[in-house]
């Protein structure tokens, strides 16, 4: 294991000593109080007694601190989503070949408790009256940040966060979900509100690291969130999906549309950091291409891959990527591509192309998407793509009916390729066909979507399993001993250890209402496409 967990373990048991020094109570650890947060009385300036626990919200979504990013995402979303691939082999069984480490799967449910949780409840706490539009940007937050929690393992303790039981039960997925709209609909109304009886009023500016404190971004990122979240729940709850996405599109606020829309990590307000990725693929050279990027990108002749991935520093000097469920023993796969990010390039939480997509899928479905179809939405949204990326789109691509995801070659070993006529293979090409069956159209769609909101592992690898689309390759090395199907993919994670050692009684509920056993092979509650595996 190289330094960088060595640093996350020392700062935990630095942490967890501190902890239990301080504390008398029964520790339910992820859903503690973190002391190191602002508290009123240390919050002397304008509003920094309520407005200061935001952007610690914000920044914890997707952490910018190398360490807890590679743990709480990069390796569990971005690698099963197709985007990426870990060179390491010293990592031994792991995530990637279907080993569910423990100590890498603790962090996305650790953080989304200790910061998400613990934030919002703060703002919940010492809100006063006026205070309503901090508790609305709160509640998107909470939302953005748990909606991502809740699809990676399922129920997780959501409605009695805080609470003083014995333990803490879980909320089944179906019941977060349905709060997540209520609570959108108050956040929506709550800054809908502010906005006209306060024209022109920022008092979040000097803490949003996103939105720069304009409500108006913001009621344009939930609306783009609930549309998300609606299709999310498509298979599972096709009536309230069709209901939430269409409320969404109707909103007259609208939804994240160009790139100034993007809600990025910026740097300002005093934050500063290095882009997590960078650290990770260049520090570390502990991340690099996935093999179906390279794949799908070089297949239809994408020119965003030179945006995406540096070419490979061996010989060949050219795109090489890496198959993940591999048993890898020699470090010659650290020569292959590795992401093209810079220390400055900010942390991406919400790209605004996905909303075509999203109003694509729905149009498909035919629901009111508002003025377009299926075809000008999804067309839109590979163009909205391109601009965001900042590369030409070329001539033709649109219209391209032939091209289809090329074969994989592995050059450091043939054992590993995935020739043509592979069913793993995206077969899919680009020109939209209306004569298609809804599938081939569904799944235009999403691999489009899939390689315009790169690099969010966490939503892509949603959609792979809500949709089975973009195709994946199937890993090679299966270590997860019976639990994970080969052909069936990783559907989530099991719950963390600190969890199940300090509220035993609250995982028990979760796993209750999981409905299945506690390990990667079983689905959430929305996982449930008829077309996918059981």
């Amino acid at each position: 294991m190289k330094t960088i967990y060595k640093k996350s373990r020392i700062l935990w048991v630095f942490v967890l000593g501190l902890f239990v020094m301080s504390s008398c109570t029964k520790n339910f650890d992820a859903l503690n109080t973190n002391p190191s947060k602002v508290t009123q009385a240390q919050s002397l300036g304008d509003f920094q007694y309520i407005a200061g626990f935001l952007p610690d919200m914000e920044k914890n979504i997707a952490s910018p601190t190398d360490y807890i990013y590679q743990t709480q995402q990069n390796l569990n979303a971005d690698i099963f989503s197709g985007y990426m691939a870990s060179p390491d082999f010293g990592f031994g069984p792991n995530n990637a070949n279907y080993f569910m480490r423990y100590d890498w799967n603790n962090q996305a449910f650790d953080t989304g408790n200790q910061s998400i949780m613990n934030d919002w409840s703060k703002v919940e706490q010492l809100a006063r009256p006026q205070d309503s539009h901090f508790v609305a940007i709160a509640l998107i937050l909470k939302v953005e940040g748990m909606h991502r929690v809740t699809d990676i393992y399922g129920p997780i303790p959501y409605s009695k966060y805080g609470s003083n039981a014995f333990f803490i039960p879980y909320d089944a997925q179906q019941d977060i979900y349905t709060r997540f709209f209520t609570e959108l609909d108050t956040a929506v109304n709550t800054l809908t509100a502010y906005i006209k009886a306060n024209p022109g009023s920022q008092p979040f500016k000097p803490y949003d690291y996103f939105y720069g404190g304009d409500y108006k971004q913001w009621l344009k990122f939930a609306n783009t969130l609930r549309l998300r979240l609606a299709m999310h729940i498509v298979y599972a709850d096709p009536a309230t999906a069709q209901k939430q996405a269409e409320k969404a599109v109707a909103d007259p606020n609208g939804l994240l549309s160009t790139a100034s829309d993007d809600a990025l990590l910026n740097q300002v307000n005093g934050l500063t950091y290095q882009n997590s990725l960078w650290n990770i693929t260049n520090g570390y050279q502990d991340i690099s291409m996935g093999a179906p990027m390279q794949s799908i990108l070089e297949g239809y002749h994408d020119p965003r891959e030179g945006v995406y991935f540096l070419k490979s520093t061996d010989a060949a000097n050219t795109y090489e990527a890496i198959r993940s469920g591999l048993t890898i023993t020699t470090p010659i796969y650290i020569k292959f591509s590795l992401l093209n990010v810079s220390a400055t390039t900010p942390m991406q939480i919400f790209n605004a192309s996905e909303s075509y997509f999203l109003r694509a899928e729905g149009a498909l479905r035919g629901w009111n998407m508002g003025a377009g179809t299926a075809q000008s939405f999804y067309e839109a949204g590979v163009m909205a793509s391109f601009a965001d990326k900042g590369v030409s789109m070329p001539a033709g691509y649109l219209a391209d009916a032939t091209s289809v995801a090329q074969p994989y070659v592995d050059p450091a070993d043939g054992s590993n390729n995935i020739p043509a006529g592979n069913p793993y293979l995206n077969n899919i090409t680009i020109k939209w066909d209306a004569g298609a069956s809804f599938e081939q159209n569904l799944q235009r769609i999403i691999t489009q979507k899939w390689l315009a909101i790169y690099p969010d592992g966490e939503e892509a690898w949603t959609d792979f399993r809500r949709t089975g689309y973009p195709k994946q390759f199937i890993v090679k090395v299966n270590n997860s001993g019976g639990t994970i199907s080969t052909t069936g993919y990783v559907r989530r994670l099991p719950y963390s250890t600190s969890e199940n050692q300090n509220n035993p009684k609250g995982v028990a509920t979760g796993v209750a209402a999981l409905g299945g056993p506690d390990n990667g092979g079983t689905k959430v509650w929305w996982d449930k496409n008829p077309l996918e595996p059981k």
